[in-house]
């Protein structure tokens, strides 16, 4: 649609908007901002799971580095050494003494609740209370020519931790999943 000046040329007119037109712009508008706060979520999902895995990362490099150290005399945290009595050398022990207020792990806190971290047994999709947990794994190696060279059950509060062990430290996502940190010898 063109329009006619008094000077004779011609310009061309904009129609008014429709409205549909309206309805389509607002639409888009609504778009954009569910787009934007679905991102926002995911990014605060992914930054609690990170604060998860860091969790992880650290029981993992405390126990790798205390593991070279652990069987000499004077070892902090006491409890953790391998110069004890057989009947204190258990991983509640160790695990107490290292998740106390003033223990080397004790600050840590579950993102997820905002509590202390705590331990499970294994991550379960179906308790989603779970979230942030620590799992520790015992690997046990089975005799030479077994169809399965290795048994992992859970780390338990009366295993012993005198000898060295093999350990894997896992976390649950926020779907209550696991994620494998690492291995150790300890």
């Amino acid at each position: 649609m063109t329009m006619e000046t008094e000077s004779g040329s011609a310009h061309p007119v904009e129609p008014p908007l429709k409205r549909s037109d309206n309805f389509f712009i607002l639409f888009m508008i609504c778009m954009v901002c569910i787009v934007t706060w679905v991102g926002y979520l995911s990014y605060q999902k992914g930054q609690l799971e990170e604060t998860t895995k860091r969790n992880g990362e650290a029981w993992l490099q405390w126990l790798s580095e205390a593991a070279t150290h652990r069987h000499e005399a004077g070892f902090q945290p006491e409890a953790c050494a391998a110069q004890l009595p057989p009947t204190s050398q258990r991983w509640q022990n160790c695990y107490q003494s290292l998740t106390a207020a003033d223990g080397p792990l004790g600050p840590q806190r579950n993102p997820f609740s905002s509590h202390q971290v705590q331990r499970a047994v294994k991550c379960d999709s179906q308790d989603r209370q779970l979230a942030g947990s620590l799992v520790f794994e015992k690997i046990t190696p089975t005799p030479p020519g077994s169809a399965i060279p290795t048994l992992m059950t859970a780390l338990l509060d009366s295993d012993s931790i005198g000898e060295k062990i093999q350990i894997r430290i896992s976390v649950c996502d926020s779907g209550s999943n696991p994620i494998r940190i690492g291995e150790l010898e300890f």
